[in-house]
């Protein structure tokens, strides 16, 4: 990596300025998002109470399984219930694997396990090769949109992605149809994925990949910003080509961190900053990224094409993102998966404020606004009541 770097200059500075104004803060922002049932964020309420009191009211999580009506097959790949049936719960894995770290090491096996497990639980199948035949069709061209920010030590795992494309490949998804792509190619080659233009296999690409770049006629236009933080003085947010001309779904798989702005960076964060150019402007205060991520998420070349997120708590952080720092992040060993972002968000919004709990840190609630946003702007869920929260130990 380059000894200098300006777009992650630009995020610590953001993040410096945004730590001075949170600190200034003494009560929760009226945006602040109501994440379950309608009522505000109550610190001491877990996915564990949650988990216990949804086995008490339907006989355990199998029996919620039991109810639910089988995957619809669209022609776009996404999963959809039967619509003559009862809306069902939105089915939410969290996978936690207890033999997933040795000795400070990554065991790949159990990693390879656990991921398996995780995506025959979210849909009912009794393998794997099953369940991602519900997820993809053989002639989908996939892009997997990977944050590689926090470099080597905290950006998606490899072993995740080789799981997805061996995945796909079983559902009939050839090599040449996939692309692991982000904005920077600075950012992927120093979080360990080089940079694979060859049609011909599996590529890595990245918007500012000579001959991709952003799409002049599909853009997200909005005043609501910094003034001093807008390239060229452009209100334009345009989509990058890989978004727009070169995949027909998109699997989103984030890193379960802290984020300094926007209290997280999950699911909703990392699609929709890593699809548009121009995205320092939302920075600043008051908006904190929000309602931008929600309403870059909104257009349909991204909304429509998204068919699943698989979020990566292999490595974790609490404090101090979206960038590592050693002292905050720590070897989490799960996963989150689901189709609907909203409700994964706020999952890695309950963890995080968990872990900052015990070391004694203040909830970071009131920051992440653009969860509820995405909710009301029909983006998913952020209520927990509608969920199916199933748990996979391996």
């Amino acid at each position: 990596m380059k000894s200098y770097d300006p777009v992650i200059a630009n995020i610590i500075a953001d993040c410096q300025e945004a730590a001075r104004d949170h600190n200034c803060l003494t009560s929760a922002s009226p945006l602040d998002p109501p994440l379950s049932g309608g009522q505000e964020w109550e610190d001491g309420i877990n996915r564990r109470q949650f988990l216990n009191r949804l086995a008490v009211g339907v006989g355990g999580i199998g029996g919620a399984l039991s109810t639910l009506p089988a995957f619809a097959q669209l022609s776009s790949g996404q999963l959809q219930t039967d619509v003559t049936e009862a809306v069902p719960l939105i089915p939410v894995v969290e996978a936690i694997g207890k033999e997933v770290w040795k000795d400070d090491r990554l065991n790949e096996d159990a990693v390879s396990e656990l991921f398996d497990q995780a995506m025959m639980k979210l849909t009912g199948r009794p393998s794997a090769k099953e369940a991602w035949r519900d997820i993809v069709l053989p002639d989908d061209i996939v892009g997997i949109k990977i944050n590689p920010l926090g470099g080597p030590e905290l950006s998606t795992h490899s072993i995740i992605i080789d799981k997805i494309i061996e995945g796909l490949y079983s559902a009939g998804v050839l090599h040449k149809q996939v692309i692991i792509w982000d904005r920077f190619e600075e950012h992927l080659l120093n979080a360990g994925y080089p940079i694979r233009p060859d049609e011909g296999d599996v590529r890595t690409l990245a918007s500012d990949t000579k001959g991709i770049g952003y799409d002049d006629e599909v853009f997200y236009e909005s005043e609501k910003d910094s003034i001093t933080r807008r390239e060229n003085e452009s209100t334009l947010s345009r989509y990058s080509r890989i978004v727009t001309q070169m995949v027909d779904v998109l699997i989103n798989v984030p890193v379960l961190k802290h984020h300094e702005m926007a209290g997280v960076s999950g699911c909703l964060k990392n699609l929709a900053f890593g699809s548009v150019d121009n995205t320092r402007r939302f920075h600043g205060k008051p908006l904190y990224c929000n309602p931008a991520i929600a309403e870059i998420l909104e257009h349909k070349v991204v909304k429509e094409k998204l068919v699943l997120n698989i979020v990566d708590g292999l490595v974790a952080s609490f404090d101090k993102g979206p960038t590592y720092h050693a002292e905050s992040t720590w070897k989490y060993g799960s996963l989150f998966v689901s189709t609907d972002p909203v409700i994964l968000d706020v999952l890695v919004l309950q963890t995080i404020n968990q872990k900052r709990e015990e070391m004694e840190l203040d909830s970071v609630s009131k920051f992440a606004n653009h969860i509820s946003t995405a909710s009301a702007l029909g983006l998913g869920t952020n209520t927990l009541d509608e969920a199916d929260l199933q748990k996979v130990e391996v």
